[in-house]
């Protein structure tokens, strides 16, 4: 083969070469089959010193995979020589050099050739002979042309190597700015609507009270009218009662049906305080929830809760409706468990309610690194995607009149993300029915023991 076809194929192989270890590997295996050396070593410049990439001869146990990679520093041993000089060199005896640095696989002469592009070292060949002067001036000129054909290539492997690298690092990085601007935008989402409950529950507190007022009188005059009518109606039969009694006195009180007003006048007085009872139900509710004057907090079993809570609405659910319990093991959490026992009875007793046809319930806790959840599922008639948004906004309902007051999904928001710095969500489907989770942090030591229910 002629010194032109040995370019020829040296330039054709490192052609078909896809990657820059690839490159590496085909060029040190054709410098040894096409010039015939005992050994090649291409050490490629990475992070400012000479890393050992590819080898053919003794140094390479198999292809791709190195005996032992070496690496070495600028201007240290022959091979740091040449890189840092940028200069050739043929070392007739590596006895005699004290750069020489010994292996376990070291030669007796050596010829060191340095690839550089643009003026600066980016890769060197290193080959060794096992015997004295290996090595001549020609073998230096052809390896030296070699390296000149190998430099842009190897420059160019390694602007793609680094390009794929920065376009990676880029991708991971967009990854990692969505991934940042979605939890941004949740967290500004919970803020806004945080503030809103908030500034809601001011407004609500301050109504509650407006109606408080009036409606304490309101009672208090019902009362009173109580007494008027009994009075009225002892009267009224005293004087129908009396000896003598006019019989057109008597013909005047009967004409103008006056039992039977008497009768309704009861009635209506009855029913008003019933209705006035409720409104101030719902009032002492929404002081005590706003307002939060129970704010002891405890040790409680978030599994006893949901014990609780399911009991004590078994006649609510009349037989129609089902419960499947799927309790894990719970650390004890800290809180108010009297008011958890109201989340937990108000989203169970909505569940039912919105199965009227009955179905399953399916209530599961379980905990992540950070929180115990419990998810309450029900197979009801879901929520309109309309309607998700204001189902903790208070006085919303979709209940028909005289059903819901509209407080209690309010009433549980309060209760978990202002009382427990925990969350509550929903997920609902007019097909796979809704799914309510309460979020719940663990407590920062977990020495507490696990229950299950």
């Amino acid at each position: 083969m002629s010194e032109l076809d040995k370019i020829d194929s040296f330039a054709s192989a490192m052609l078909e070469a896809a990657s820059i270890d690839e490159l590496l590997w085909t060029i040190a295996i054709n410098i040894g089959e096409i010039l015939q050396f005992d050994d090649c070593v291409i050490y490629l410049e990475e992070d400012g010193v000479l890393k050992q990439k590819a080898a053919y001869g003794i140094k390479n146990a198999e292809y791709g995979e190195l005996f032992n990679e070496i690496t070495i520093e600028f201007g240290n041993g022959i091979v740091g020589a040449v890189a840092k000089s940028g200069v050739a060199e043929i070392v007739p005896n590596t006895a005699d050099d004290e750069r020489y640095i010994w292996d376990e696989f070291s030669g007796k002469s050596e010829l060191t050739v340095p690839i550089t592009y643009e003026g600066r070292t980016i890769a060197v060949i290193d080959t060794e002979s096992p015997y004295v002067n290996g090595y001549s001036e020609k073998d230096k000129q052809r390896l030296q042309v070699i390296a000149n054909i190998a430099a842009p290539r190897i420059a160019s492997a390694q602007y793609c190597r680094r390009l794929q690298k920065a376009q990676i690092e880029l991708k991971e990085s967009n990854l990692q700015l969505q991934f940042t601007i979605s939890q941004l935008k949740r967290n500004q989402e919970s803020l806004i609507h945080s503030e809103k409950m908030a500034s809601v529950g001011l407004m609500v507190a301050g109504i509650a009270h407006e109606i408080n007022n009036p409606l304490s009188f309101s009672l208090s005059n019902l009362t009173v009218m109580k007494d008027y009518y009994q009075s009225i109606k002892k009267m009224n039969e005293e004087i129908l009662a009396l000896d003598g009694l006019p019989d057109d006195v008597k013909s005047i009180v009967q004409l103008n049906d006056y039992d039977n007003i008497i009768a309704d006048m009861k009635c209506i007085v009855n029913e008003t305080t019933d209705g006035m009872i409720r409104i101030k139900n719902i009032v002492a509710d929404l002081c005590g929830y706003v307002r939060t004057k129970d704010t002891q907090k405890k040790e409680y079993d978030l599994n006893d809760s949901v014990g609780v809570a399911v009991n004590l609405l078994r006649g609510e659910m009349n037989g129609h409706c089902q419960v499947d319990l799927n309790l894990a093991a719970i650390p004890s959490l800290y809180g108010n468990g009297g008011k958890i026992n109201q989340v937990l009875m108000n989203i169970l007793n909505n569940a039912i309610q919105a199965s009227p046809n009955g179905g399953m319930i399916k209530v599961s806790t379980y905990v992540d690194s950070e929180n115990a959840n419990i998810d309450i599922s029900d197979e009801g008639t879901g929520i309109m995607a309309d309607n998700i948004c204001d189902i903790f906004t208070p006085f919303y309902t979709t209940k028909p009149v005289g059903e819901g007051t509209g407080l209690g999904l309010f009433i549980c928001y309060k209760i978990i993300k202002e009382e427990h710095e925990g969350d509550i969500n929903v997920v609902s489907s007019n097909k796979n029915g809704t799914t309510f989770r309460v979020t719940l942090p663990l407590p920062t030591c977990h020495h507490v023991s696990l229950k299950v229910g």
